[in-house]
């Protein structure tokens, strides 16, 4: 069986120390005991354990939830219903932001539309266009996008 310290887990992983740390200061990785040396060694399964912790994060599933879908992983003969429940709140989610983004990106073509040629400043479309106050149509879509990341 291999093992690794905490810096090699890193390396391995291309995740920080503190990242690996707070990892385990939040359960969502098994703390590793010290040998009498003073040193702390990972296994394998560790390193597994964090490349599906990895993965799930830059899938942008949080921390909660991927503590519930390991603790769902720990039953392997329950159906995976609530894990497909899961994953369609997060399709849900993307959908939204990338409906957001789309009305962001008309927004912003809009605005590049009021100046098409190089002008001076006092002169400039998008400036004057971005000191009047939001139509109503543009008002309610605006709040919908408040943070489109």
């Amino acid at each position: 069986m291999v093992n690794f310290t905490i810096g090699q887990l890193a390396k391995k992983s291309g995740v920080s120390v503190d990242t690996l740390r707070y990892y385990e200061k939040i359960g969502l990785l098994e703390k590793v005991q010290r040998t009498s040396g003073n040193y702390r060694y990972y296994s394998e399964q560790i390193l597994s354990d964090l490349f599906f912790v990895k993965h799930c994060r830059e899938l942008g599933i949080t921390i909660q939830d991927i503590q519930k879908l390991k603790d769902l992983a720990k039953s392997p003969n329950q159906t995976c219903e609530e894990v497909d429940h899961l994953i369609d709140q997060y399709l849900a989610e993307v959908s939204q932001k990338i409906k957001n983004l789309e009305h962001l990106k008309q927004d912003l073509t809009h605005l590049k539309q009021q100046c098409s040629q190089h002008r001076t400043i006092e002169q400039c479309g998008i400036l004057k266009e971005l000191n009047h106050p939001l139509e109503c149509e543009h008002e309610s879509h605006q709040h919908k996008k408040a943070s489109p990341l």
